[in-house]
């Protein structure tokens, strides 16, 4: 049995190529067309608005069936769907060009799937009448019409020489149906399979949505710290202030000999109370988008919290200017993650924190020297802020082996 595909056994030696089993498969693969040619007729006849739809199962049936020529099978050109935009996918697959490719593909195998009816109908022929003529000379003398007006007459000491007519004919039949067979293959292949290009365009649009996405999320952090910050949190101070005058006013009627003590109790609960909200929404706030990023950047923010962390933080900032907003959010929680396991798995004596901006890619490192042994799917912190980072094109790096040190590194494009 040979190997390779029907391309390269044509250019084979004509008897490897002729004892080989591709004559017989590309026979079989133009009885296919023709019998495709025949079903696609009425359909594009009949339901010629929704050809697209029957394309996209002929460009699967295609994308496989030439595999009976030799050739690999191809992947779809197609953008995956998933359960969630099931309900899109109409309009997902109306909008891409290898749809329409494919709808070009449902017209190529009508008008070839007929042109090879036609031609496998005269190749019978030929052998019908070679086998006639066979016949006819078994059974003579009989004079036989060949073609238009050339007459024969075959007797029974002539009729073999239909044999090596038949052969040459069927060696000549072989290449013909191969060579059909290989174009019609390949204009296929090329109509049905996926283009570099437009999964390099599809993956573009997937790296710029999944920006605009982070930067939306970003924008709507910002928004909720402000609201936050100008609303509820004011409204608390307005609180704690009210609930100190009132404890002052009652100080001042206790002094009257009045017993107040009860009321004075409430209002000290409730003042107290104020200030554990006032403290607790200051972390949520911090904890969302701290204020200080927004307003003096990613330097202040991560001196503000080396300052803050219970471990030694030992900062390098190399860089000197502000960073896209999404940036420095992203970079900043990376440090958040990055200390807090620090401090609840590693137990080090020293974290060291650097920056750097180099050739428009920043890059943050953080680095402790305790037990190591981290992994990033251990949690799902790091797992999100991979996910963040691959939607900024960037790229996140955990080094964690056991005994230390753990480093941590994150490196994204910041270009204007």
């Amino acid at each position: 049995m040979s190997s390779g595909n029907v391309t390269t056994a044509l250019a084979r030696a004509p008897w490897r190529f002729l004892t080989s089993r591709w004559p017989w498969l590309s026979l079989i693969y133009l009885v296919i067309s023709a019998a495709l040619g025949i079903v696609l007729l009425p359909l594009l006849i009949f339901t010629f608005l929704i050809l697209p739809l029957w394309a996209l199962g002929i460009g699967g049936l295609e994308r496989h069936r030439t595999r009976l020529l030799g050739f690999a099978s191809q992947a779809s050109g197609h953008i995956p769907v998933d359960e969630l935009e099931r309900h899109h996918w109409l309009g997902i697959r109306l909008t891409e060009a290898a749809t329409w490719r494919e709808t070009l593909a449902l017209l190529v195998d009508l008008v070839l799937g007929l042109a090879a009816l036609v031609i496998l109908f005269f190749q019978g022929i030929g052998i019908a009448v070679l086998v006639g003529a066979a016949g006819a000379g078994l059974n003579g003398p009989t004079d036989i019409q060949v073609i238009g007006g050339v007459h024969a007459v075959m007797t029974p000491a002539n009729w073999w020489l239909t044999l090596p007519i038949g052969l040459g004919w069927l060696c000549l039949l072989a290449y013909l149906n191969a060579t059909l067979a290989a174009v019609q293959a390949s204009a296929l292949r090329l109509l049905c399979g996926p283009h570099p290009q437009e999964l390099d365009e599809k993956l573009q649009r997937v790296l710029r949505s999944r920006r605009t996405l982070a930067e939306a999320s970003e924008a709507e952090r910002r928004r909720i710290e402000r609201d936050l910050h100008d609303g509820v949190q004011q409204e608390l101070i307005v609180l704690g202030a009210r609930l100190g005058m009132i404890n002052l006013e009652l100080d001042e009627v206790a002094g009257r000999g009045i017993d107040l003590a009860d009321a004075q109790r409430a209002v000290e609960a409730a003042q107290t109370q104020a200030e554990r909200a006032m403290s607790t929404l200051r972390n949520t706030v911090r904890g969302i988008h701290p204020a200080v990023l927004t307003d003096l950047g990613l330097s202040a923010a991560l001196e503000e919290l080396a300052e803050r962390h219970p471990t030694p933080v030992a900062l390098t900032l190399e860089h000197n200017t502000r960073l896209p907003a999404v940036v420095e959010t992203t970079a900043y929680y990376l440090a958040c993650e990055a200390l807090t396991n620090a401090s609840k798995h590693a137990t080090p004596t020293t974290i060291h924190l650097r920056t750097m901006l180099k050739d428009n890619t920043f890059s943050i490192t953080v680095t402790d020297d305790g037990a190591g042994g981290a992994e990033e799917m251990a949690g799902v912190g790091l797992r999100g802020l991979r996910d963040r980072a691959e939607a900024l094109n960037g790229h996140l790096q955990l080094t964690s082996p056991v005994g230390g040190p753990t480093e941590l590194r994150l490196e994204l494009p910041c270009a204007s």
